[in-house]
């Protein structure tokens, strides 16, 4: 086994923890430097930060451009255009698409997803796919956890007469595709927070399109944040507390029988979403079309969803056995070369 070089500096308690503001609050003195750490000092940043409520999650409208899209959504609805959600491959991606995919159905639209193969067509939106949505006749293309650097892509939908949407959350580059609409915490002055993951822009764009909080996609935004390894504070802390909440009771078929292989039970946390319910949604679209993951979630028959959650279980077991083979091969080169240095 290879041992581990790194030098770890461990942060030592402070002697003094009276840098919490309020004095009266009564909390131990680990737990006064672990919030002080995180910059958490008033009672009412404690409040917040360990008992989080949902009333503090900011109006989606604040995000710019979602009146244009929502606008944008409800016309091709009420015109019977057909909508292309087009994902990205992993678990950020498949929960992205599943919530607005079924927000999208609930509203009555005429709708698919789309999500790229990685061997093949690699990341992001590309042209091919776009030209061949418009052949099957889509009129309307939204993007979900990715398309913020499609520049060329978002040319291409505007010349051959492609409405494009993007919801993303990724770094934005010096130029902005020319989109219909740009949704997207960064790319948003009013909206405070900057952090959410895919799968929360996504559930904001939800809420937006079906007028009311979307409780019933809490189970899947949870997933996607966890699993994207993205910042738990402020909204992500939020959603992440009353994911976990949905998830440990869901009712959703494709998620009960993926619980089921991982042999959950009970309540979950968000260590199970990071190293059981999120790698195997992963491995999907890390060795195939990522397809099969969205079909699991979006699936309301249980045998159907029993048979899906098989396929990615095998796929995940595939996956450990090529990472497992890889490092083995890592650790024989290295001592081969510890010996030639010897």
């Amino acid at each position: 086994m290879l041992q581990s070089k790194s030098n770890w500096n461990f942060l030592k308690l402070q002697e003094h923890t009276t840098l919490i503001e309020d004095e009266e609050v009564k909390l131990s003195p680990v737990i006064k430097e672990l919030l002080i750490q995180r910059g958490i000092k008033t009672s009412e940043e404690i409040q917040k930060f360990l008992s989080p409520s949902l009333e503090d999650l900011i109006n989606p409208e604040q995000l710019a451009s979602m009146d244009i899209a929502r606008d944008r959504v409800i016309r091709a609805i009420q015109n019977r255009e057909k909508i292309l959600v087009f994902g990205d491959y992993d678990a950020d991606g498949v929960t992205s698409t599943t919530i607005l995919i079924k927000a999208l159905q609930e509203l009555g639209a005429e709708c698919d997803f789309y999500i790229p193969n990685r061997f093949t067509e690699g990341y992001g939106p590309n042209e091919a796919a776009f030209r061949r949505a418009y052949d099957d006749g889509f009129q309307l293309i939204i993007t979900v956890d990715t398309g913020i650097a499609s520049v060329h892509e978002a040319k291409v939908a505007k010349e051959i007469g492609l409405d494009l949407i993007i919801t993303d959350h990724h770094e934005p580059q010096d130029e902005l595709p020319e989109a219909l609409a740009i949704i997207h915490p960064k790319c948003s002055p009013d909206y405070s927070f900057k952090e959410l993951a895919g799968a929360g822009v996504a559930f904001k764009f939800a809420q937006a399109l079906l007028g009311y909080f979307p409780e019933q996609f809490l189970d899947l935004v949870v997933i996607g944040t966890i699993a994207d390894l993205v910042p738990l504070v402020g909204e992500n802390r939020i959603l992440a507390y009353y994911g976990l909440r949905k998830l440990s009771v869901t009712r959703r078929e494709g998620l009960l029988a993926l619980k089921k292989q991982c042999k959950l039970e009970g309540n979950v946390t968000e260590e199970d979403i990071g190293f059981l319910i999120g790698p195997r949604l992963n491995a999907v679209g890390r060795l195939q079309d990522a397809d099969l993951a969205v079909q699991l979630l979006m699936s309301d028959d249980r045998e159907e969803a029993e048979q899906l959650a098989e396929m990615v279980q095998q796929l995940n077991v595939e996956r450990q056995q090529i990472v497992a083979s890889i490092v083995k091969e890592v650790e024989e080169q290295v001592e081969i070369d510890e010996k030639k240095v010897l």
